[in-house]
């Protein structure tokens, strides 16, 4: 047994040697960004965070350089030119076509990637799309990952996304010291297209959550309940998710998450409707939530936050569900064996002593 545990001690080590030695030969790689919005913006702060080299962004809005206005970054003006400067390119954009469009033509990324250069993929997109560029990639004679990540900007910014990884598996191998460096979960899916399943499915979930949780909340509300000893009591309880303890706090302090809009959210929703037909799958509950955000967006706009659909209850019977306890509210996240676990910020919380956790440990 002592023999065992010493092997098992002696490999443990070995494999972090060999993820710290993978680490280090990533950061002497060139990596471009394609892509500055929210996320994009964040993974150029975290790979240099990281210790990672970024030395090429691209962006359509020329404006969002200023960010980055004290690097010495090459802006190259087309996704080819910054393909052939670099080893790495991260693509992080909002809408297929997008994708698409960055992709095609003389001056698409496509032109540039050959030599074995790595192109991953942080666009939630549509997968089949994903796996035709992929095969166009491979013959050029470069290699391609999707990587669709969740959590929200907040914890993007703190470095506590997940990241679904998908593709041919020594490439993800590759890679994943760099993704482990700058995420806080990293979860390999299989071939090429099995990323963007469960990410667009995950966000379609969200927008379940969101309608019932702004229905629980108004029956609480008009019942005389008090919105944070709601917000409390469901934490402790079954009906607990991570939507309601980060969508909830929004809910009650009338932003309904400005990070993300409401037209992302149902591009999500269409990928994930066009995934269910194509399987021939009835989704009645998913395509009910589906509607609920469209009319939702159609009301107050495509820039509209995504958890802005309780909004319409809230104004359909005069009642807001706001609390003052969270104005300062902010959240991270802490990957806790592979479930993230939501800890908040600026309000008062009863906190769990570690004496107390140990009793549950087996």
């Amino acid at each position: 047994m002592l023999r065992y545990i010493t092997r098992r001690a002696l490999s443990q080590v070995q494999q972090v040697r060999l993820i710290s030695a993978g680490s280090e030969s990533l950061k002497t790689k060139k990596i471009g960004i394609i892509g500055l919005g929210n996320v994009g913006n964040a993974l150029v702060k975290n790979l240099e965070r990281t210790g990672y080299t970024v030395t090429s962004i691209l962006d359509i809005d020329k404006e969002r350089y200023s960010d980055f206005s004290d690097r010495k970054f090459s802006t190259p003006d087309c996704p080819r030119s910054l393909a052939e400067e670099v080893d790495i390119v991260f693509t992080v954009l909002p809408m297929p076509n997008h994708v698409k469009a960055v992709f095609e033509g003389d001056d698409g990324l496509l032109e540039g990637l050959n030599g074995g250069k790595i192109w991953i993929d942080h666009s939630t997109t549509d997968y089949e799309q994903t796996e035709d560029m992929c095969e166009l990639v491979v013959a050029r004679g470069g290699r391609m990952l999707e990587a669709p990540v969740t959590g929200g900007l907040e914890a993007l910014k703190k470095g506590q996304m997940t990241v679904f990884l998908a593709g041919d598996k020594s490439v993800a191998e590759e890679v994943q010291p760099m993704l482990d460096d700058i995420y806080s979960n990293v979860i390999y899916t299989g071939k090429m297209g099995t990323a963007l399943v469960p990410k667009v499915l995950s966000n379609m979930l969200t927008c379940v959550h969101n309608l019932a949780m702004g229905e629980a909340f108004m029956v609480a509300k008009r019942a005389g309940v008090d919105m944070r000893t709601m917000f409390d009591c469901i934490r402790a309880s079954s009906g607990n998710s991570f939507v309601f303890e980060t969508g909830g706090p929004m809910l009650m302090q009338g932003t309904y998450d400005p990070s993300f809009t409401i037209a992302l959210q149902c591009k999500d929703n269409r990928l994930g409707y066009q995934m269910a037909t194509k399987h021939r799958v009835p989704i009645e509950i998913l395509g009910h939530a589906m509607q609920a955000y469209n009319k939702a967006m159609y009301k107050y706009g495509d820039d509209a936050p995504c958890y802005i659909a309780p909004k319409m209850l809230e104004e359909a019977l005069q009642t807001d569900l706001r609390c003052e306890e969270f104005k300062n509210w902010g959240y991270s996240i802490q990957n806790v064996d592979g479930s993230s676990v939501i800890r908040h910020h600026g309000i008062d919380i009863k906190r769990s002593n570690k004496d107390e956790l140990s009793k549950f440990e087996v």
